[in-house]
């Protein structure tokens, strides 16, 4: 049994492909938890008629803030935390359980939902990277999760942390099963801009909103 928590502001563009995702996955047990972080467009709507279970912060508190939230109205002891624009391949949720029936958390390899050349060479070295990026979904179980007090709450960058603190006591895995995770960013602002950005947050961490990009 897996819990999925979604955090989602403004994605009524993708969240319906997320979750169509979720759903056509051969997996019995499993429940969808979207939190709607300050949305004014239409994914309020379509989280309400198509999630298990749906939450509403009338103002944005960031994804950190979501998913903590969303954990509060998990039932199952697997949880899944996916980005609003990236989808489940075949199989993925019992790649996961397996995983975490063995103790391990993780995430998954990337793919893009866009083909051109430049995404595909980015993904593929994204991939053999040997740090943990966490591309769009971390799973782990609510008592690693509850154990080391949940997400951060900082605007950007919980998910580094929050492997970083898990990893002090399980081991982290990324599954070949891959995941497809939406290229708008990149395609907007460019590989390099977006990659300077992170060195920049790194060095001189700021607390404002990451930008949405719709």
């Amino acid at each position: 049994m897996i819990s999925i928590i979604i955090p989602a502001c403004n994605e009524e563009n993708y969240i319906q492909s997320t979750i169509n995702s979720i759903k056509s996955q051969n997996f019995i047990g499993c429940e969808i938890i979207v939190v709607c972080d300050g949305c004014t467009d239409k994914t309020i709507n379509i989280a309400k008629n198509e999630a298990d279970k749906f939450v509403l912060q009338n103002e944005r508190k960031g994804p950190a803030v979501a998913k903590n939230e969303g954990v509060k109205l998990a039932k199952y002891n697997k949880l899944v935390f996916l980005d609003a624009d990236t989808k489940l391949t075949e199989n993925t949720l019992n790649s996961i359980s397996e995983a975490l029936d063995k103790k391990y958390f993780g995430t998954c390899r990337i793919k893009p939902d866009n083909n051109r050349l430049k995404h595909k060479i980015m993904m593929f070295f994204k991939n053999l990277y040997p740090f943990p990026f966490t591309n769009g979904i971390i799973f782990c179980s609510k008592e690693s999760f509850l154990k080391v007090n949940g997400f951060a709450d900082v605007k950007k960058g919980e998910d580094g942390d929050f492997v970083n603190k898990i990893k002090k006591e399980n081991e982290f895995i990324i599954l070949k099963t891959p995941v497809i995770s939406s290229t708008r960013r990149f395609d907007k602002k460019g590989y390099l801009k977006v990659m300077l950005y992170w060195i920049k947050e790194k060095i001189k961490p700021s607390n404002e909103d990451y930008e949405i990009i719709r």
